[in-house]
């Protein structure tokens, strides 16, 4: 049997009063640190500032800049790239931005020209030519950039070595259309090896204590990511980066406070019997063990269902965990309905063409399901971060706001 196309089968939930209990959970570790955090200028707040990288890992950019801004709980927002940050400013984010990616160029007709003249454009700076470079453009458009120096402690993916930043910081007054705005490094592996990221702190530490008064007062230190707040919280120093953790996404196991806020639904569209012994799917690899009702829902690895879930993972229809039979295809994943026929309420088995419309939970936001998520991303070999960044964006985003 099959259902008519419509509109919508196969759609994203995003549970926004979610998102303001992680941030506020976040927050609130930040400042369990502030009497007792030895690396924190007494009196000093430590910011918050939400990673918003490709569109906010999927889930929509704009959308939580606004309601993070809203709630009082981005002190700074950081992107990747200039466009990334063009397109916050051009939809009415006023909050500042740091840029990760070592930008370059700036000119008075670029979206991001106001934003850069009111201070709100914070740019990271990777190598002493970009920092002349950001300087002439400073010089040609009349005004000061605010700069971070980005310094690699372990990360061996780009940014300066502490030797290199202590000679631009001790040259500073060499660049009059700089201002050093913050010093930050990158943790590794911040929730999987302790001594590492001790030792690259201590590497940062050292730069700092070297550097001495010729660092601004006010520069801010940043070096925690969502990782290394959760597992570290003495490593916020005066700003933490956090970005899967206000999803409630972050691999901390421990922090039971937050709360995943994107649930993928779907529906069923097609409904048939087949018999034990029958091949199912691409390259038949999977073998009905016994005679069993078969839906099919319509999304598949063009919406960034990954091939490696097939045969292994479980969605959700009708308060029943429904296997995945076959190999994921582009668009579609065949499951098993057989135990979803029974209606729990009335204690009848329904037919198969009783399933047709009915709601399917691709993606869970009970982390305890077995189709959160993380624990999907487990049985596909990757993390949380990948299958975010997965999600097609021709899938509608329907947010809840509470």
């Amino acid at each position: 049997m099959e259902a008519p196309v419509g509109n919508d089968l196969s759609w994203l939930e995003i549970d926004l009063p979610r998102l303001d209990h992680n941030a506020k959970a976040v927050r609130a570790a930040l400042d369990a640190q502030s009497d007792s955090d030895s690396n924190t200028p007494t009196g000093r707040r430590a910011k918050l500032c939400p990673v918003l990288k490709k569109d906010a890992y999927g889930l929509g950019a704009v959308t939580i800049a606004h309601r993070l801004a809203k709630g009082g709980l981005a002190d700074m927002i950081a992107v990747y790239s200039p466009d990334e940050a063009a397109h916050l400013v051009a939809n009415a984010v006023t909050t500042p931005i740091l840029v990760l990616m070592p930008m370059r160029t700036l000119r008075r007709t670029d979206g991001l020209y106001r934003h850069a003249v009111a201070e709100k454009l914070h740019l990271s700076i990777h190598d002493a030519r970009q920092l002349d470079e950001i300087n002439t453009v400073g010089q040609q458009l009349g005004i000061k950039l605010p700069c971070h120096l980005y310094i690699d402690t372990g990360m061996s993916r780009s940014g300066l070595s502490p030797e290199q930043a202590l000679s631009l910081i001790n040259s500073a007054t060499a660049h009059r259309y700089v201002r050093i705005a913050g010093v930050f490094t990158h943790f590794a592996d911040g929730d999987g090896d302790p001594a590492f990221t001790q030792q690259q702190l201590d590497t940062f530490n050292t730069l700092l204590e070297e550097a001495g008064d010729k660092l601004p007062e006010d520069a801010i230190r940043h070096a925690a990511n969502s990782a290394a707040l959760l597992h570290h919280p003495a490593l916020r120093l005066d700003m933490a980066r956090a970005g899967v953790a206000l999803l409630g996404y972050a691999d901390a196991t421990d922090r039971e406070e937050l709360q995943p806020i994107m649930r993928w639904c779907s529906r069923i569209i097609h409904t048939q019997r087949y018999t034990q012994g029958t091949p199912v799917s691409y390259n038949s690899t999977h073998t009905l063990e016994r005679d069993s009702v078969l839906g099919v829902v319509p999304v598949g690895h063009g919406d960034g269902y990954p091939v490696a879930l097939s045969n292994q993972a479980t969605v959700r229809v009708n308060h029943t965990d429904c296997r995945v039979l076959g190999t994921v295809s582009m668009d579609q994943i065949v499951v098993d309905l057989t135990d979803a026929l029974h209606d729990p309420i009335s204690g009848t088995e329904q037919p198969p063409e009783a399933m047709l419309g009915q709601l399917v939970e691709v993606y869970s936001n009970d982390p305890a399901a077995p189709h959160a998520l993380p624990n999907l991303a487990k049985l596909a070999g990757t993390n949380a971060y990948e299958l975010l960044c997965r999600l097609s964006p021709n899938l509608p985003r329907k947010y809840t706001q509470g």
